[in-house]
């Protein structure tokens, strides 16, 4: 998962918990600030009632009731107040939750009740506020303070992720620079368009490290370059040597034996160097690939360099292409010598009067390229290791050197081609190589 994503969801993970938090303490806590609220509301009503008193006497109150007592309720009997004479003893004053019987219906209310004394008497006031009102209050204040927090969870994760989409820019561009490198040398060193500290180190870290990977790279070619000649160039002076020594028609039959060993043996070594040297020149993109290669064509010209080995055997070789492919950006000589060296194997390891069948066709929006043949096959825990170098599975043929599918396989990484390999001991290898269509 992309550090982006991992951030947003820790993100919007804490912002739920917190959230779900709230939704639990809310509505607890809402209901005491719609109490406390009522409460104040009802303590004001009281100074309101006390000042009509103190401007027009207790009488406005008590004045057209007969047993001096006073009720009121508004006309939704969501408040009352009440104010009757009492003993002084019962005085009670207190602010609590009560059941009245209002009209034959029994309703819960918050209730102040007050006793003072006025003129030598004293007197019970109930200011009173309905608890559903207070409910239905408290439940409009959760529900819309539940849609805030709601939308505002929902607002700063918007916030945090177009946030972190600018603050981990300078990441993306890193990874789009690094992922663009096809080969050390085309690495350029670019600035960094940020002002965080770490992505600014990170990206001269990284610039420093593939400019030292640059120098070594060119310092590996030029051993290679230095390497191969020194070393070919004294087996080629070994070589005419021996050449020279094998056109005496003086030397004993003893000694041209011995001769004829030795210049095999510079033979080997010189193959071996220029296996080696070709695998390094492609790995390290030393090789064009400015040619445009019709694959038909490529497959007949195989056929026809190798035919005479394939007689020689009694091989049979077929080619069916059903579909043709020809591709653009290769380099013939590097595809000729791939194919080259699966057939020359497929005809070295097969049996007498055998066979090699080529195919061509379309695999989906891929073209398949197949060298089937009916040989002594490869053991399947010997699959995974053929293309390692110096690695021969079969006996040795005093030619091998375990260098021939090495080279395959570097050619067909160098063009993108996918290269898969099945094989039955005692009925046959079939190696496929699959291109992309242009």
């Amino acid at each position: 998962m992309k550090l982006q994503s991992k951030l947003t969801l820790f993100s919007a993970a804490s912002k739920i918990v917190i959230l779900l938090l709230l939704v639990i303490v809310l509505p607890p806590l809402i209901n005491r600030v719609a109490l406390h609220s009522t409460d104040q509301r009802l303590l004001q009503k009281k100074e309101q009632v006390f000042d009509i008193i103190e401007i027009r006497g207790i009488d406005s109150f008590l004045a057209n009731s007969e047993d001096s007592a006073f009720g009121s309720y508004n006309i939704l009997k969501e408040e009352f107040i009440s104010m009757e004479p009492i003993d002084p003893s019962l005085i009670d004053n207190r602010i609590e939750n009560t059941l009245r019987k209002v009209e034959g219906e029994v309703m819960e209310y918050r209730v102040l009740s007050l006793g003072f004394e006025l003129h030598g008497q004293t007197y019970q006031l109930e200011i009173g506020r309905s608890l559903d009102t207070i409910r239905e209050t408290s439940d409009t204040l959760q529900r819309y303070a539940l849609y805030f927090l709601v939308g505002v969870v929902l607002f700063t994760v918007f916030i945090d992720l177009v946030f972190l989409k600018v603050l981990l820019r300078p990441m993306r561009l890193i990874l789009r620079k690094l992922q663009r490198i096809g080969h050390p040398e085309t690495f350029k060193p670019t600035p960094l368009p940020t002002s965080t500290s770490d992505f600014l180190y990170l990206n001269d870290t990284i610039n420093g490290m593939m400019l030292q990977v640059q120098d070594a790279f060119r310092k590996e070619k030029e051993f290679i370059g230095n390497v191969s000649h020194e070393l070919l160039t004294p087996v080629s002076i070994l070589q005419n040597r021996l050449e020279n020594l094998l056109a005496s028609p003086d030397l004993p039959d003893d000694v041209l034996l011995k001769l004829v060993e030795s210049q095999k043996t510079l033979h080997r070594l010189k193959s071996i160097i220029q296996a080696l040297l070709l695998i390094s020149r492609i790995e390290n993109e030393q090789y064009l690939k400015n040619e445009t290669v019709d694959l038909k064509t490529l497959v007949q010209d195989v056929v026809d360099e190798i035919s005479d080995r394939a007689e020689m055997k009694e091989v049979m070789i077929s080619t069916t292409l059903a579909e043709n492919l020809v591709l653009q950006n290769a380099n013939y000589s590097l595809l000729f010598t791939m194919l080259f060296n699966v057939v020359n194997n497929a005809i070295k390891y097969n049996k007498q009067g055998g066979s090699i069948r080529i195919n061509g066709s379309m695999n989906g929006k891929k073209y398949e390229l197949t060298v089937a043949d009916t040989g002594t096959g490869i053991a399947e825990d010997q699959l995974p290791k053929i293309f390692r170098r110096f690695k021969r599975t079969h006996a040795a043929d005093g030619e091998s050197y375990g260098l021939g599918l090495a080279i395959v396989n570097t050619v067909a990484k160098f063009h993108k081609i996918k290269l898969d390999v099945a094989s039955v001991p005692g009925e046959g290898t079939t190696f496929s190589f699959l291109f992309l269509k242009d």
